[in-house]
């Protein structure tokens, strides 16, 4: 790069040379083609002919350089475009996995819920048909109860209504006898 600097340089240099050189002639009657612009053409061609002799191999070697970081950035870009789209892909079958794995959840969970439901709903059937057997049970020991206590009415009744019957029919010594006699089979009857 420095021997292009310097030949660039040089290269103005004598452009610049020729071109002072074409003015200080100072020619020209102001018509057709003067010297000075044949020289300055000349000079110019000259300066190409150089810049392109010189440059040939910089250039052209900065090129080949060029084109090979631009085919190897490429070729990143494409190797980073191809793992990017396998990343891609492994996130969206990750992503699908995860939703599958929210239906299933949600399944689940629904038919637990189902089942906990249908466990309490039982357990409500079966307290529900206890309650009913204790009231039916204590139902029946009432029934019972008051069975009973109408029988011991009825017979303290009754040996009210016998013992005045018996008052108003019988003598005193009959009377003894009778009730006696009404209170044992009574008393059997219980």
């Amino acid at each position: 790069m420095k021997k292009f600097a310097r030949w660039v340089g040089w290269s103005v240099g004598v452009q610049i040379w020729i071109t002072e050189k074409l003015w200080a002639s100072g020619g020209g009657d102001g018509g057709g083609f003067s010297i000075d612009v044949v020289w300055q053409i000349i000079a110019f061609a000259v300066l190409l002919f150089l810049l392109a002799k010189m440059l040939k191999k910089p250039l052209g070697s900065f090129l080949v350089k060029r084109q090979e970081e631009i085919r190897s950035s490429l070729e990143q870009a494409s190797q980073k475009e191809s793992e990017a789209q396998r990343l891609l892909g492994e996130w969206e079958k990750k992503l699908e996995s995860l939703s599958r794995e929210i239906q299933d959840l949600h399944e689940t969970i629904r038919q637990e819920g189902e089942e906990e439901r249908k466990k309490i709903v039982d357990r409500a059937e079966e307290e529900g048909e206890r309650v009913r057997k204790q009231a039916r049970i204590i139902a029946e020991h009432e029934v019972k109860k008051a069975q009973m206590a109408l029988k011991k009415e009825m017979v303290d009744l009754s040996l009210e209504l016998a013992e005045k019957l018996l008052k108003e029919a019988i003598q005193p010594q009959d009377q003894e006898r009778l009730v006696r006699e009404y209170i044992g089979k009574m008393k059997e009857i219980r």
